[in-house]
Formats: C-alpha cells, sequence, structure tokens
C-alpha cells in the first residue's frame, strides 16, 4: 500500500539532547547511537529516526501513519520501508523474549518502546549543560609535556578530521557585527557573496612536522555545512587545499580566490584540550566580523557539530540550517574514516594515472571502515570514470564499477549531489543519453549549488551539444566556485578555444601554469591555441610537453601525429602511429585516438573503421564527435553520418 503523506511537518529536534537504555546511547545531535561496548551502530537516516521518534513518544502507542509522517515527511512511501526499518532496529539492538525487549508491536495499533530510559540529557539552547567548560582564566590544565604522552599524535589526527562547530564548547568571543541580509529567495552562485574557508593552522613547537591533512579536514568539515546549510556562496575545498602547509596571508588568499569574506583559523593542543581559533575576515578592508576561540577535550571534538558554521551565518544575518545533509563516521565521526576519505579527494584535484590508483585505495578504505559512507562511493565513482580520461583504461571496465558505486552512494543517501553529478557524467560520458545526464547534473545543482564539478560537468554537456551560450553560464559558474582549479580552468579554455576567443583561453591557461607549470591539460590546450593560429612550432613543442607529464597519455600522442603531419614530417608521424598501435595490440588503446592519427594521415576509411570499433568499446570520447572539428572531413561521409545518428547527436551536426 502507498501512502502520500502530506498532513503532517517534519520531525523537529527534541529539546532533549541524549537518551540512555541499557547500555545504548542515543545523540540527537551528532545523529550517532552507540552501542554498550562502545562501538558506533550503524542506521541508516530514516531508521535512526524511526528509533528517535519511538523514543521521544515513548508515553504511547505511536501509529504506523504517524511514523510514516514524521519520518517521511511530503513523501509517497510504502509502508514497507517502515516494516523494514523497525526490522533493522531489532536486528541491531537484539531481540527479547515474545517480540521485542525494546520496541513492542501493538496489533492493529502501531508500535511503541517499552525500555526503560536509564538518562536522558538536555540541552539548552547553545549550552551542552553537562559539557559547560570550566573557566581557563581560573582553572589552568595539567602541564602540557605531560599532557602530550596520553593526549598523543591520534588527537592531532582526531582535530584534523573534526566538523569545527562549537555549540558544546568553550567561547570567548566579540558580539558579531552583522552584515547586510541576504536577498530573499534563492540565487545564483553568481549572485551571493563569495566565502573562502582557509585551511586551519596546527600551532605547535617550532620545527615540528605538521600534518597535511590536520588543516585541510578543518576546512573541509566547514565548507561542507556552510554550502549545505545556508544560501552562502562557498568556495569548493579544491580552491584552497594548495594552501595546505604554506603561511599565506588570509587577505591575499581571499584576494586571490575572488572571496568577499574569509574564514582561517587555527588549532592547538593545550593541556588536556584542544583549542580552536576561528575568525571571519571581510575584504578588502580586512575588518574582523567575527571571532572565537574554543576548548574542548578530544574525546568530545567530534560533538562539536555546527558552532563555527552557525557563528559565521549569524554574523552574516544568515538563517543556518543545523543539522542538514547525510551523517555518518567519515563524515568525522571516525577519524581514520574521514583521513581515508579526505586524502582520496584530495588526490582527485589533479587528476593522472599516477594519482588516481592512489585515490581508489583511499576511498576503498574510508568505506572498509565505514560502509554507509555515501561521500566515498561518490568519490569512488569519480576516480574509476576519471580513469577513462586521464589514464586510458577500457570505458567497459571502469564505468560499470562507477555506476555501481553511484548506486550505494544513492542508496544510502538519496540527496547526495556528489553522487547526482557522478551520474550524470556516467550518462555523459558512457550512456550517451544526453537528456538524463542533464537532468542528473542540474538536480546536483539544485542539491548543492555550491558543487563546482557539477556546474563544470553540466558546461561540459552543455558544449558538447553546441549550446554554447549556456555552457559557458555554466562554465564561469564553475570557475567562480573553483578559482584556482587546474582542471576547470584547463576545460573552460577550451570552450573559449572552440569559440574563437584565444586570448580569453590563454589568460585561463596562464593562470594554471602559474600555480602548476606542469599540468598536462593545460599544456595540450595551448598546444591546440598554437595548432590554431599556424604556430606549428609552439604546438609541437606544448603537445611533447603534455605528452611527458601524462606520462604518455593518449590524447597527447594522438596530437603529436597531426602536428607533425601539419610540419611535413610524415615519417615522424607514421613512427609516433606504429607505436600507438602497438600499445594498442597489448593493452586497451582508445580507438577514436588512433582513428585521428589515421585520419590525420589521410587514411578516412581506416578512421571510419576505428570510429565504429570505438563505438562498440564505449569509447568516451565519442561524447565529442558533434563538436570536435577535426572529424570535419568526415562529415559527408555516409558511415559517419550513420554513427552521428546513432549517438543522437545528428542536431549538433546538421547532419
Amino acid at each position: 500500500m502507498f501512502l502520500k503523506i502530506t498532513e503532517r511537518q517534519p520531525m523537529t529536534d527534541s529539546p532533549l539532547r541524549r537518551y540512555r537504555f541499557a547500555g545504548y546511547r542515543l545523540d540527537t545531535v551528532t545523529r550517532e547511537i552507540t552501542a554498550p561496548d562502545g562501538t558506533t551502530v550503524a542506521l541508516k537516516a530514516r531508521t535512526f529516526d524511526v528509533l528517535r521518534y519511538l523514543i521521544e513518544h515513548r508515553d504511547r502507542v505511536v501509529g504506523k501513519d504517524e511514523l510514516l509522517a514524521a519520518v517521511w515527511p511530503g513523501r509517497i512511501v510504502e509502508e514497507n520501508n517502515l516494516g523494514q526499518a523497525v526490522s533493522a532496529l531489532r536486528r541491531v539492538l537484539g531481540t527479547g523474549a515474545g517480540d521485542h525487549q525494546y520496541i513492542v508491536t501493538v496489533s492493529g495499533h502501531g508500535y511503541r518502546f517499552v525500555a526503560t530510559l536509564e538518562e536522558a540529557e538536555r540541552a539548552l539552547p547553545g549550552i551542552d549543560e553537562e559539557h559547560t567548560p570550566r573557566s581557563l582564566d581560573t582553572e589552568p590544565g595539567p602541564d602540557p609535556v605531560a599532557a602530550r604522552h596520553h593526549i598523543a599524535w591520534s588527537l592531532l589526527v582526531a582535530m584534523a578530521l573534526a566538523v569545527v562547530v562549537l555549540t558544546t564548547a568553550r567561547l570567548r568571543e566579540p558580539a558579531p557585527t552583522p552584515l547586510p541580509a541576504a536577498a530573499p529567495g534563492p540565487a545564483s552562485p553568481a549572485q551571493s557573496p563569495i566565502v573562502a574557508v582557509l585551511p586551519f593552522k596546527a600551532i605547535g613547537e617550532p620545527g615540528a612536522k605538521q600534518d597535511a591533512v590536520l588543516g585541510l579536514g578543518m576546512a573541509e568539515t566547514l565548507i561542507s555545512r556552510l554550502s549545505q546549510a545556508t544560501s552562502l556562496r562557498v568556495l569548493s575545498l579544491g580552491s584552497v587545499h594548495r594552501f595546505v602547509g604554506v603561511d599565506v596571508d588570509p587577505m591575499q588568499a581571499g584576494k586571490r580566490l575572488g572571496a568577499a569574506y574569509v574564514v582561517d583559523g587555527s588549532t592547538q593542543v593545550y593541556g588536556h584540550l584542544i583549542r580552536v581559533n576561528a575568525r571571519l575576515v571581510s575584504l578588502p578592508e580586512g575588518r574582523t566580523v567575527w571571532a572565537g576561540t574554543f576548548d574542548e577535550t578530544p574525546d568530545r571534538v567530534f560533538t562539536l557539530q555546527d558552532a563555527i558554521a552557525q557563528r559565521v551565518s549569524e554574523a552574516m544575518s544568515l538563517r543556518y540550517a543545523s543539522g542538514k545533509g547525510h551523517r555518518s563516521p567519515c563524515d568525522g565521526g571516525d577519524a581514520h574514516a574521514y583521513r581515508a576519505y579526505l586524502g582520496g579527494r584530495h588526490l582527485l584535484y589533479r587528476p593522472d594515472r599516477f594519482s588516481l590508483p592512489k585515490a581508489i585505495v583511499s576511498f576503498r578504505e574510508a568505506i572498509d571502515r565505514d560502509p554507509l559512507c555515501a561521500r566515498a562511493w561518490a568519490g569512488l565513482a569519480w576516480a574509476y570514470r576519471a580513469q577513462a580520461m586521464a589514464a586510458d583504461h577500457a570505458p567497459l571496465d571502469v564505468f560499470p564499477k562507477a555506476k555501481a558505486a553511484v548506486a550505494n552512494a544513492l542508496a544510502i543517501d538519496p540527496q547526495s549531489a556528489e553522487a547526482y553529478a557522478s551520474k550524470g557524467m556516467i550518462e555523459f560520458w558512457y550512456d550517451w543519453d544526453w537528456t538524463s545526464a542533464e537532468a542528473s547534473l542540474r538536480h546536483a545543482i539544485v542539491l548543492d549549488r555550491n558543487l563546482s564539478e557539477a556546474h563544470f560537468a553540466l558546461a561540459h554537456l552543455l558544449n558538447n551539444l553546441q549550446r554554447h551560450g549556456e555552457a559557458e553560464h555554466y562554465a564561469r559558474n564553475a570557475s567562480s566556485l573553483d578559482p584556482l582549479s587546474p582542471v576547470i580552468n584547463s576545460v573552460v579554455a577550451s570552450f573559449f578555444i572552440n569559440s574563437g576567443k584565444f586570448a580569453q583561453a590563454n589568460r585561463k591557461l596562464d593562470n594554471v601554469l602559474e600555480l602548476d607549470p606542469d599540468f598536462w591539460v593545460a599544456l595540450y590546450m595551448r598546444g591546440v591555441i598554437a595548432l590554431e593560429q599556424r604556430d606549428i612550432p609552439g604546438a609541437i613543442a606544448n603537445f611533447s610537453r603534455a605528452e611527458r607529464a601524462c606520462g604518455g597519455c593518449s590524447q597527447a600522442q594522438a596530437m603529436l601525429v597531426l602536428v607533425r603531419v601539419r610540419a611535413g614530417e610524415r615519417a615522424t608521424a607514421q613512427r609516433l602511429l606504429a607505436g600507438m598501435e602497438a600499445r594498442a595490440r597489448h593493452d586497451y588503446f582508445p580507438a577514436t585516438r588512433l582513428a585521428l592519427a589515421h585520419l590525420a594521415l589521410g587514411d578516412d576509411a581506416q578512421a571510419l573503421d576505428l570510429l565504429e570499433r570505438a563505438y562498440t568499446q564505449r569509447d568516451f570520447y565519442l561524447s565529442f564527435l558533434g563538436v570536435d572539428p577535426r572529424w570535419r572531413p568526415l562529415q559527408d561521409e555516409p558511415r559517419f553520418r550513420a554513427l552521428v545518428r546513432r549517438l543522437n547527436l545528428q542536431a549538433t551536426t546538421g547532419s
């Protein structure tokens, strides 16, 4: 039976923060349940909400319709969903005599929570009564040298992976200076002020080794919270990750990123506590809008969920929707799982045949520790998919793996913007389903308008469909959300190249190569511009550098064949092609790249044969068939036109 739930509002936060029963501990703020042995019980979000609702209404039998309305508000769901959630609770909590020792079924009515609560802890707004901090002025901590013996390195790791939100911590802050309120209603990324969250600095003894993941983890959690729970335009982690371990002036970094506001901070072991300093600075004047100092014990650091994000939001006169989004151990509850996830994300910012396998290992490690880590599943899908482009892996091998990872991510968290972005790219590059790809990518942007990779992917798709005006709009969004991304800026440069805007393309590539002189995609695009401008020596130099930087990738090798032909060096071009074909005999090599090389040498028939082979291999480069000018010599060939129609690209080529 299907029920449409419309009559009740979503479940609101309870005035009680924690409940204890039979040794179990349920925390409504961190959304965690801990078993008597101290381990975390893995529950899906809806299952947790069922248990929480039954506990909160333990004084009576809760009807099934009421539970469905409270846990799945406004959704069309089957009653079976509720039964599965209760069954899952009974499995993880254990069964008792007759029915269940914690949740009983009242036939014809519903369910009731019957266990005796050992303790229920109340939290006043903004203050956890159990954890009101001591005054540091009147009660100093133990000797720092002795404290280091029992705090140890693992606690610094934990600090790196903490979600820096500080409702339960010690605050020492001036009253925030409100900024002008945000305009009502939804805004596009280009209409909101940009906020950059810089990696937090770890303060320690001079010369002490610093953990690079420490500050990155602090920034990532705050970026995630601000992006999901406010209307702010928050730069992605990719924009700021290059500042990890770098002594950079926050104002200069903010200006470089085009930000109107910067959040920066530091972490420090302070006796038996961990101290966090954070501040919000407005640019260009450098005025401190808000600042705060917070102290917390290491074992409680992961309960500091949302306070920095909330304080920043309040300082900017914005509403902060606390608790929005899926939470799991790899969101910060498990230091090792979160560290592995973050390491994988870090490796994706410069994807190549060397970094992608390491990223996959990192995401797998996070998933092994937390199978419900939707973000790690989405990252795994991204890494598998990227191997087709950056490492010449067979699409028939990597894309099914990427699809399976996306399916897992969405099963865990149906609102995962990262998963929808990967889903859209798979539909774009592998399924060649342009309509579904566009729908998935637009939905990803609805879920998280600050997700630069979704704007970037949609720009990519629209450009391939020759909807260039729309593509440039989303390309600008992606570039403004991640202004220092080498991948985004390099591919955005390609859009300008396709439109003949070489000066704009060169400016984008200048920015990339200034920060990363050996980034192969930027060097490749430099070669394309030189070729378009008939600078053959410049094209050879750039494509050669790109080929070395990418480890002999097929894209650069195919272009070297073409440019050698243009230079009149036909024998050299044939030798290069022979090397490519030797690789193809022993390993996967994109048939489209071989086809381009044969086309450059004037062998149209072999190029067409290879394009047909590419179709059977699901060669993702066929996605570009309608927009790549190098295929123009074949556009009047019946076999080429038939392939274009099979790809449903006839409208983009004029055929």
